[in-house]
């Protein structure tokens, strides 16, 4: 009998991909929301005494959500709680100025950097687990045999046949129990195939066009460029407000020292890395990408407090930014593994 493994965390190989849909998601509802209220002119659910405000609906959905994904197995249930918490969550969170105010205030100004600063310490709780943990040999194997279980009772695309076989190559180069290897090939083998999923047929559409493809070195040019091009635009309209400030006898205000300083950071970094990104190496796209997490984490929750909802501009283009140098930087690595594969 093998020795019985120690108790600790373990990550789901893509756990951080269904955090990020639960935000994104949440995001949206939101901004659905707010639009949806200010052309209805607010209206109540409720009479009288009563008013059944949204953010009870939105913990039905987190309950909902709950449910389904403890008392279900399979790809589905998870993709139903990921929207439905994402929903519940963005319905619940939107009503945050109603919590933190005496007089119930909904259009409390603040509320909107409040909601941003959740969302963010999430993804960057999200990360940091991710990044703690790793996928550790335990967590490949783990995550290997989870696509066999859901493969036995739905079907293995041919994609995640070659993913759960990467990620069983990586645990048996980690040191995973070999026999407990065996047995979840077996259980991958014994699953019937599945055509691709319409997520795969639009990951290869993406990969076979360049222009579109996240992941792809012109991408990645596109939207360095795109992030220096409003970085620099956020250091000139910094650098203006401060003049104006001081030469009408103002000292310059906390909010625009900051969007100047996480304007700054992210311009320097872009325009270094700009020039290097020809190398085709990762060390400039992670610099990159540092820049968009500086605009998006620091930049624009300066700019949240100046603007509102008007910053959600920035924050497209710092996601998109983020978006297509984490996509570029795992093409990277995997192509870094196939060449140390082929060399062994």
């Amino acid at each position: 009998m093998s020795q019985r493994p120690r108790r600790r965390l373990v990550r789901r190989s893509n756990g951080g991909q269904y955090v990020e849909a639960m935000v994104v998601i949440a995001v949206i509802t939101i901004l659905v929301t707010r639009a949806y209220l200010a052309a209805t002119g607010y209206p109540q659910i409720g009479g009288g005494d009563l008013h059944i405000a949204h953010a009870l609906w939105g913990g039905a959905g987190m309950v909902i959500a709950l449910v389904a994904v403890l008392s279900l197995l399979g790809r589905g249930p998870r993709h139903f709680a990921v929207l439905i918490g994402g929903i519940g969550f963005g319905l619940f969170l939107d009503e945050v100025g109603k919590f933190v105010t005496k007089t119930n205030d909904y259009f409390f100004a603040p509320s909107v950097s409040i909601m941003y600063v959740v969302l963010v310490v999430i993804l960057l709780v999200n990360h940091e687990i991710l990044d703690r943990l790793g996928l550790s040999p335990a967590a490949s194997l783990g995550s290997a045999a989870a696509i066999a279980q859901e493969g036995l009772m739905s079907g293995l695309t041919p994609a995640e046949y070659r993913r759960a076989k990467r990620l069983l190559a990586t645990a048996g180069d980690g040191g995973a129990d070999a026999r407990s290897i065996a047995a979840t090939v077996t259980m991958l083998d014994a699953c019937p195939q599945s055509a691709p999923s319409r997520a795969e047929r639009v990951s290869a559409w993406f990969r076979a066009h360049p222009v579109a493809d996240l992941g792809g070195a012109r991408m990645t040019l596109v939207a360095a460029g795109l992030l220096a091009l409003f970085s620099w635009a956020g250091v000139v309209s910094a650098v203006v407000t401060i003049t104006e400030d001081v030469s009408g006898g103002l000292g310059p205000g906390i909010v625009t020292v900051g969007q100047f300083l996480g304007s700054a950071l992210a311009a320097a970094l872009c325009s270094i890395c700009l020039p290097l990104l020809r190398r085709g190496t990762i060390g400039p796209v992670r610099l990159l990408r540092l820049a968009a997490l500086i605009t998006i984490l620091l930049t624009e929750v300066f700019n949240f407090v100046a603007q509102e909802f008007g910053a959600l501009i920035n924050v497209a283009v710092g996601l998109l930014a983020l978006a297509v140098f984490t996509y570029r930087m795992q093409r990277l690595r995997q192509a870094a593994a196939d060449e140390a594969a082929a060399a062994a």
